[in-house]
């Protein structure tokens, strides 16, 4: 094969990047491409999955023929051996015999000549690609295992980035459907209405489950809710004892419980034979440490819940478990008191908050209007000093709050009632020896723990300036408020977390190379498809090293931010600025070409050049840029070019003196 073509190849492979987010139709176009230029009549392509350790087998090809190979957990086969090494393997006889010597255990038919490469970006391998040969001996050369190597190494790069945005989809998805269903649940206080639409909004989301939700009523479970997939599976008014089946024994043990395959387990319990039921989740609906019922999901399917599903359907179920046993409560308070329905409302308010600042805040202040206390704390737990620290507070001195630590199951109520997670009232502080003063005039104190799936994140206390100020029918309301406040402060957690792994930089504020990556994809997708030019600057800060050497790091930040500021305020509002890494910036200017962009690019460099930032101790500092600037389709045709030849130009910019611009000339 010529070079020529092996050029075309590799590529057309680059090419695919961006075509589409769906990674089944990139690997086809990839093995379509491949079949162009090589042998695929016995081929196959396998996908890595590192955090559930297996392989997914996306194409397979025998004698010319496509199979549907099943995924396995990773083995001593020769794929896995290849991930392992992370080197190409060619053996051209006694395969068997090869294999057998280095510790290969073969899966599947065995093969005169194999030839195998692993797909391997940034370090890391996504998957492993073969070529095989079930009559000859000696099938495959060294140049054979070189080309498919080079094609590997293209094609990992569009897989990788493909399941990097594959993946930022689907949690937009799923934070968007968790957001749908706190929504829906909210919107109710009916239990029936509440698993109706908890059963429909999964069933949205995972269309091939079967859900059930089941309520514990005096010793037995109750079918509340079914999804219509279940057919004649479940009839009528459902009863099942407390620690019969899979769900009788989650209900019992508390814990979630997960069949892969109902067949080989022994508490599985069909209720109808039609039931075509092959694997089954049972989770607990919890308040507290109380199990209130159990969310159950089954699929006609064996393995059907992996990881990633297993921990959405825990989320659903800490919310349902509180809406439940909100809608319990509910019903309850309105026949007796008129302040339950009052908390319930609070409830519902947290959720619309998402700041942790805020969450707490709602917290204090709904006890506050709602209750009348004006002692109230929210601890929150520092793992790594195993400490609670005070976090948020009403009516206490501010120092007392800033400094306030308490060691967990040795100072204070609410260390203890971190370490033992039960609430704990005491009627008289003054009778409790390990009592941690905080405010003078508190006679009496409630601690109630925050928790999320059994686990401790922090403590609500409330104090009282009163002996035995609380009731048992406010201590049971508090209760529940610390159910739905631990689940507030949670989300508000995820949020804050979320927001950490956003696109933007967070020392200069503006987009980081994640934006910046996608952004570029997107505007060179629109210049192919209008025809249109688009440019890209790359943009490199002059002896900043030396500036970080003279002044410090901190200055460095300063001035990093600086040159952000006077780079927005310099280009066009159709332009787009991003950090690309370190001292390195880039500029992109959709439908531009590159002398516009160059002249644009000039007034940036000027603009720095003649801006100066203060610098506490070293006066008044200026700092110069190097501008190289690429254009689409003149200079290059894809992403990965349109970088190369924007930082061609930019490094002829510093080797020609610094402080200037240079377009990119062949």
């Amino acid at each position: 094969m010529s070079d020529t073509i092996k050029a075309r190849l590799c590529e057309r492979i680059d090419n695919i990047l961006g075509s589409t987010y769906d990674l089944n139709k990139v690997t086809r176009k990839i093995f379509k491409a491949i079949s162009k230029a090589f042998d695929t009549g016995n081929f196959y392509m396998a996908l890595y999955n590192r955090r559930e350790n297996t392989i997914h087998f996306v194409i397979y090809t025998i004698e010319g023929k496509e199979r549907q190979m099943a995924s396995r957990k990773f083995s001593k086969g020769l794929t896995e051996h290849i991930i392992k090494s992370k080197k190409p393997l060619l053996i051209n006889k006694h395969v068997r015999a090869v294999c057998k010597k280095k510790g290969i255990r073969p899966v599947g038919k065995s093969a005169k000549s194999w030839l195998g490469v692993p797909m391997i970006n940034k370090g890391n391998v996504e998957g492993v690609m073969t070529v095989q040969d079930y009559h000859r001996n000696n099938a495959y050369s060294v140049e054979d295992e070189k080309l498919l190597m080079r094609i590997a190494a293209r094609a990992a790069v569009v897989i990788a980035n493909t399941r990097l945005i594959e993946e930022e989809m689907r949690t937009k998805k799923e934070l968007a459907m968790l957001n749908l269903i706190a929504d829906r649940l909210t919107k109710s206080l009916d239990g029936d209405k509440i698993c109706e639409n908890v059963t429909k909004s999964i069933r949205q989301h995972f269309p091939h489950f079967n859900v059930a939700v089941y309520i514990r009523q005096n010793g037995e479970l109750v079918l509340k809710k079914r999804s219509r997939a279940y057919g004649e599976a479940v009839r009528g008014k459902r009863l099942i004892p407390i620690s019969r089946g899979v769900i009788g024994r989650v209900a019992k043990t508390g814990k979630i419980m997960l069949v892969n395959d109902v067949n080989k387990s022994k508490l599985y319990r069909r209720y109808s034979k039609k039931s075509l039921s092959q694997s089954e989740v049972a989770i607990p609906l919890k308040i507290t440490q109380k199990t209130i019922g159990v969310l159950n999901i089954e699929s006609n399917e064996s393995n059907a819940f992996d990881e990633n599903s297993v921990r959405i359907l825990e989320l659903i179920a800490d919310r349902l478990g509180v809406a439940l046993y909100n809608a319990r409560l509910y019903e309850e308070a309105m026949e007796n008191a008129k302040e339950f329905s009052v908390s319930f409302d609070i409830a519902k308010s947290l959720i619309s908050t998402r700041e942790l600042d805020d969450v707490l805040d709602k917290i204090l202040t709904s006890i506050r209007d709602t209750f009348g206390y004006s002692n109230i704390a929210i601890f929150l737990i520092d793992k790594t000093k195993n400490e609670l620290y005070m976090r948020a507070a009403y009516g206490y001195d501010p120092r007392i709050q800033k400094n306030l630590r308490l060691k967990i199951g040795e100072e204070g109520i609410c260390g203890k009632v971190a370490a033992r997670g039960k609430i704990f009232y005491a009627p008289n502080v003054k009778l409790i020896p390990y009592y941690v003063e905080g405010k003078k005039s508190v006679r009496s104190e409630a601690a109630l723990p925050l928790k999320i799936r059994g686990e401790v994140i922090g403590v609500l206390d409330i104090e009282s300036d009163e002996i035995d100020g609380f009731s048992e029918r406010e201590l049971r309301m508090f209760s529940v408020f610390a159910s739905q406040s631990a689940i507030a402060i949670e989300n508000a957690r995820l949020f804050d977390e979320t927001k950490a792994l956003s696109l933007t930089d967070a020392l200069t504020r503006t987009a980081n190379r994640r934006h910046f990556d996608l952004m570029l994809e997107t505007e060179l997708k629109k210049a192919r498809g209008y025809s249109r030019p688009l440019s890209l600057a790359m943009v490199d800060l002059d002896n900043f090293k030396k500036f970080n050497d003279r002044h410090g790091h901190l200055a460095g930040d300063k001035m990093l931010v600086h040159i952000v500021r006077t780079l927005q305020k310099n280009i066009r509002d159709t332009d787009f600025v991003a950090r690309y890494g370190g001292e390195e910036f880039a500029i992109i200017f959709p439908e531009t070409y590159n002398s516009a962009a160059a002249r644009v690019s000039e007034r940036v460099r000027q603009a720095v050049e003649k801006e100066r930032l203060s610098i506490r101790g070293h006066g008044r500092q200026r700092m110069t840029i190097s501008i190289g600037v690429a254009a689409y389709p003149t200079d290059a045709e894809t992403l990965a070019d349109l970088v190369g030849k924007a930082d061609k130009a930019l490094y002829r910019a510093k080797q020609t003196g610094k402080n200037r611009v240079e377009v990119f000339k062949e």
